[in-house]
């Protein structure tokens, strides 16, 4: 019996060997690869305003685009010319009812459907807006700015894909830029360029939006090199008298992953984003999976952002974010009340570590409360945790 005993035992251990590797390579592969899957979400409620159409929902946005319209490959493909005005329009999206949450699925027509772009007269357009605004709940409207590499019609599907996912009912609007200016680092730079180039463009579409639609919350959400477009904008804003006094005329800025000039985040960009926004929320990462937190609560600078400024973000080193939002720290430690930090690299999991902010469910779950709710953290998935400094910020857990 002995031996049998002991065969047994080699048995057991050998299965629970098995069972101890899958699950560290499950845990390794989910939390610092980058490639795990993106978790499920419980199914959306709908508050999106939509039509029924075939076997999914017809669901219509505002866009403002600098693009040169003239070309017929800005709306039919890919061009990335940048025009000398601002044109206007609403495009449409049909979206089946059983999307996941994952990487790039607005490009899978089984579950995002494009269905169309109509270039509107600038009249007609303020008209469309303005009532679109005054018939949603909140007299809202979320404006959506995208970055590197996008064309239209992929910042449109992906635009819809969001507003879809975040699930409030508000008009939205994509202000569209030509970020698409090639591939590598040549590609990269020109983009830069090109997204301050664009700023005075977003200024221009936000104060007409402010000022037209009669809007109570104006949402402003920009991610990647979108944020360098709105910062920039906001330098622009400073220069009307109507925008810049009185009560700030943005309920809330989004920037998520910002990639912004090292100098961005300075005394002058504190100064405009108290006068033109009553929040401003941060969602920042960390490249190489481990916490921000760690080098937060250390307080050691290691590198600064000058260097890797013109590199391709995924090729940045780690400390590159880090920096970043010590900046953003630096300004609420100088008495910006109105910003939060968030670091999301718990639920920063799939592609490259950077798009969290469209491949996460717990991102939405957290935007959509912190858009309609911004003074209540209880409900949210959120870990306060203070710095050596005295500074706040904030870490979003997963489940």
């Amino acid at each position: 019996m002995k031996p049998l005993y002991r065969r047994l035992l080699l048995a057991l251990f050998y299965i629970a060997s098995l069972v101890a590797v899958a699950v560290a390579a499950s845990y390794f592969g989910r939390n610092f690869t980058g490639m795990g899957p993106a978790p499920t979400r419980s199914a959306f409620a709908g508050r999106l305003p939509g039509t029924p159409d075939g076997d999914k929902r017809r669901f219509q946005f505002f866009y403002a685009t600098n693009r040169d319209t003239k070309d017929d490959a800005t709306f039919n493909g890919q061009g990335n010319k940048l025009g000398s005005s601002i044109s206007n329009g609403t495009f449409d999206v049909r979206i089946s009812p059983y999307m996941p949450i994952e990487p790039r699925v607005w490009f899978d027509t089984k579950n995002v459907d494009w269905a169309g772009q109509a270039e509107l007269a600038p009249e007609a357009y303020a008209a469309r807006l303005r009532e679109a605004v005054q018939a949603s709940p909140q007299k809202s409207l979320l404006v959506i700015v995208w970055g590197f590499r996008d064309w239209f019609r992929s910042a449109a599907l992906k635009t819809a894909y969001t507003a879809y996912v975040l699930d409030i009912n508000t008009p939205v609007l994509m202000f569209d830029w030509p970020g698409n200016q090639g591939e590598g680092r040549a590609g990269y730079r020109a983009s830069r360029e090109v997204a301050t180039k664009s700023a005075p463009d977003l200024g221009r579409v936000l104060a007409q939006s402010i000022r037209d639609t009669g809007a109570e919350n104006v949402w402003l959400m920009g991610s990647s090199l979108g944020c360098q477009t709105i910062c920039d904008a906001f330098a622009w804003l400073e220069t009307q008298p109507d925008i810049i006094k009185g009560k700030p005329k943005l309920d809330h800025v989004v920037l998520n992953a910002p990639d912004v000039s090292a100098d961005a985040f300075d005394d002058k960009f504190a100064e405009r984003i108290q006068a033109l926004s009553r929040h401003l929320s941060v969602y920042v990462t960390s490249n190489d999976r481990a916490l921000l937190m760690s080098h937060w609560i250390n307080g050691s600078r290691r590198l600064g952002r000058s260097a890797s400024i013109s590199e391709l973000p995924e090729e940045r080193p780690d400390p590159y974010e880090f920096e970043e939002a010590m900046e953003l720290l630096d300004l609420q430690a100088k008495g910006v009340k109105n910003l939060a930090v968030v670091d999301a690299t718990p639920v920063n999991r799939t592609r490259n570590l950077h798009h969290f902010f469209t491949d996460s469910p717990e991102f939405f779950d957290d935007l959509y409360r912190h858009l309609l709710q911004p003074d209540n953290m209880v409900s949210r998935r959120l870990q306060s945790l203070r710095t050596e400094n005295g500074t706040n910020y904030w870490i979003l857990w997963s489940d």
